[in-house]
C-alpha cells in the first residue's frame, strides 16, 4: 500500500486538536512567532524570515501544496496544535512534517510550542497523534530530528518509545552557526 497524506484533522483528546493549516490561521501563528520571537529564533532558522503575516500565510500555502498528493506534492504538511479552554479557542503551536519519501514510507516530525504553554504537554500528545496517524496513512517510518542541545525536544521523543539512532552532524544552521541533530525513529510494527 502507497502511504497517503496523513494530514487531515485530529481529535486528540477533550482540550486539544490537531487542525491542518489554512489561511485563517496566518494571523495566529504569526503572533505566536512574533511574541515568541527572540526564544524561538534560537531555535529555528525560519523564524528570521517570518516578519509579516504574509510569510506565515506563504508557510501555509506550501504546506497544502505539500499535502496534496494528487498535485505531486509528497504527503507532509502542517497542523496547528489547537488548544480549547472552556469555550475559548486559541493555537499554541505547531507541528509538521517534513522529509517525506512514499516511496520509502519514510516521513520526519519537527513541532514548536509558543513559550508560554511549554511544559503543557501538548507537543507530547500531538506528536503522539501524529505518529499514530502517520503510520495509519501508510508510512513504516517516523523519524523525529531535533538539535542535540534542545533537551526539551529530546525527552518528547523518548517518552514516545522513539530510539535513539545517532547524530547528524552539523545538519542545521541557524544564522551563522551550524548544529548537530540527533535521530530518533520508530518502525511501525505488523
Amino acid at each position: 500500500m502507497s502511504p497517503v497524506s496523513p494530514v487531515i484533522p485530529i481529535e486528540i483528546d477533550e482540550k486539544r486538536r490537531l487542525e491542518p493549516l489554512e489561511a485563517v490561521h496566518a494571523d495566529s501563528i504569526f503572533e505566536l512567532v512574533d511574541r515568541d520571537r527572540d526564544r524561538l529564533g534560537g531555535w529555528l532558522p525560519w523564524v528570521a524570515k517570518t516578519l509579516a503575516t504574509e510569510d506565515s500565510l506563504a508557510f501555509i500555502e506550501d504546506s497544502k501544496r505539500r499535502r496534496d498528493l494528487d498535485s505531486g506534492g509528497d504527503g507532509s504538511g502542517d497542523w496547528a496544535i489547537v488548544l480549547d479552554e472552556g469555550g475559548s479557542t486559541r493555537i499554541v503551536g505547531v507541528i509538521g512534517l517534513h522529509d517525506s519519501s512514499p516511496a520509502h514510507r519514510r516521513i520526519a516530525i519537527g513541532y514548536w510550542v509558543n513559550g508560554e504553554d511549554e511544559g503543557g504537554g501538548h507537543v507530547t500528545t500531538a506528536t503522539r497523534a501524529v505518529t499514530t496517524r502517520c503510520f495509519e496513512a501508510g508510512f513504516h517510518r517516523v523519524e523525529i530530528r531535533v538539535r542535540t542541545d534542545n533537551v526539551r525536544s529530546r525527552a518528547v521523543a523518548e517518552r514516545l518509545g522513539f530510539q535513539f539512532e545517532g547524530v547528524m552532524r552539523a545538519a542545521e544552521w541557524v544564522g551563522e552557526a551550524s548544529f548537530d541533530h540527533a535521530v530518533f525513529a520508530r518502525i511501525a510494527t505488523p
